[in-house]
């Protein structure tokens, strides 16, 4: 085995991952986002969403925009407004994930993840919530 500041006769892209990225500790919602099952476009989306850096009207005032919701005009279009917050998203969520998450869980945002990521649930149907909250997103 060589040392890292040593040149070897073959490349190795894993090798020089491991080399240059900065390694930080897992979080504990990223087999919630990050999972075998899911789908990469969503899974960024969705990580996006649980980081907070969607361009919503919040984070558009900070750029010097004003964006109100487009849907209904709240003044405050927040990433929690725009996926359950807002009553017709809400609604659309409730219907999608219907008999899977039992009782129906609030609009908060927060209580959503937590409830997901609690795994209360089989396996098959936790894959699907997982699924379903990614492509909500």
């Amino acid at each position: 085995m060589r040392s890292v500041d040593e040149y070897g006769r073959e490349f190795s892209a894993a090798a020089t991952w491991e080399q240059i990225r900065c390694k930080q500790p897992v979080v504990v919602w990223s087999k919630f986002i990050w999972f075998a099952q899911g789908v990469p476009r969503y899974a960024f989306i969705a990580w996006l969403a649980v980081k907070d850096r969607l361009s919503t009207g919040s984070k558009m005032r900070f750029w010097g925009r004003v964006q109100c919701c487009m849907l209904c005009g709240e003044p405050g279009e927040t990433r929690d407004h725009l996926f359950f917050a807002f009553p017709y998203s809400y609604t659309l969520w409730l219907q999608v994930i219907d008999t899977l998450l039992r009782p129906p869980p609030s609009p908060d945002w927060s209580e959503i993840v937590a409830r997901i990521m609690a795994g209360s649930v089989g396996s098959l149907q936790s894959i699907l919530l997982r699924l379903a909250f990614q492509v909500s997103i």
